[in-house]
């Protein structure tokens, strides 16, 4: 009689569904033996008393290689040195527990970073940390909350000094820079403050004409900028109560703030000072 053999799909099917082909077969072949008269029933029996132990056995053997269900684990306080690293030491309890995942959180990754239970410094300072430990059984358990320090060397202590220090240099250069310039779009803010100033001072503002044009939106307007006091000079064409159309020139200044915030401190139009004092010191 020619041996029936398995078609290739089968054996694939077996290979990705193995759990389940191996419960399908298992039944299969045991509901035939069970009704096969090849066998007594005292066989019958004896084979099942032996398959039961054999099953057993291997349940026991593959619960040693999983180890016992983890209850808890212990992690130490870590101290490095920035641009080091350092392999995590977790302490299991029960000590023959197997770990298959470690899960990091809680911690500031501007300060570490973990990869693979290996912790690497990035910068100093210090932070909290805390891992989930799950075994082979699947047991999860959390960790107690370690603390992970990071210093600098001396060498570190004193780069760190001098990035400081040029920083804070370039800091106060461009403060300088700004406190005695005017960018394009702070003289735009200013030439717009100053006409709604202007404007609630003229009999007629509805009638005013500045200087300036799409072009060049600050021809005729004069502006300077010394230690944070903004000075604008420029002029205005309104009707006067007669409703004769005339130039006024008029000076305005403004004490700035760092922030871009500023205070009007002098006002004068043509010949009368409104408000304040004109600072010469510009």
């Amino acid at each position: 009689m020619k041996e029936k053999k398995m078609q290739w799909w089968k054996i694939l099917l077996i290979i990705l569904f193995l759990p389940i082909a191996v419960i399908y077969y298992g039944f299969k072949y045991a509901i035939k033996f069970y009704d096969s008269n090849r066998f007594t029933t005292k066989q019958k029996i004896i084979y099942t008393i032996i398959g039961i132990c054999v099953l057993a056995c291997l349940n026991v053997a593959i619960d040693k290689t999983r180890g016992p269900k983890i209850q808890n684990a212990e992690i130490s306080d870590v101290t490095l040195y920035k641009g080091s690293s350092k392999k995590v030491n977790i302490i299991v309890t029960p000590k023959k527990s197997k770990i298959s995942e470690t899960e990091y959180s809680g911690y500031d990754s501007n300060v570490i970073s973990i990869d693979e239970d290996k912790i690497k410094a990035k910068s100093a300072g210090e932070t909290t940390v805390i891992c989930k430990v799950t075994d082979y059984n699947g047991k999860s358990v959390k960790s107690n909350k370690f603390k992970v320090t990071v210093n600098l060397t001396e060498k570190q202590i004193a780069e760190e000094k001098k990035k400081a220090e040029e920083a804070a240099a370039k800091a106060a250069q461009e403060l300088e820079e700004k406190r005695n310039s005017l960018s394009l779009t702070e003289s735009i803010r200013i030439k717009d403050k100053s006409k709604d100033i202007i404007d609630k001072l003229l009999k007629a503002p509805s009638t005013a004409e500045y200087p300036g044009s799409f072009l060049d939106p600050l021809e005729d307007w004069k502006m300077s900028k010394k230690n944070n006091l903004v000075t604008v000079a420029s002029y205005v064409d309104a009707e006067n109560s007669f409703g004769a159309k005339i130039r006024n020139n008029f000076i305005i200044q403004v004490q700035m703030n760092d922030d871009g915030s500023g205070t009007v401190t002098y006002v004068q139009l043509g010949d009368r000072v409104i408000t304040g004092k004109f600072n010469e010191n510009v």
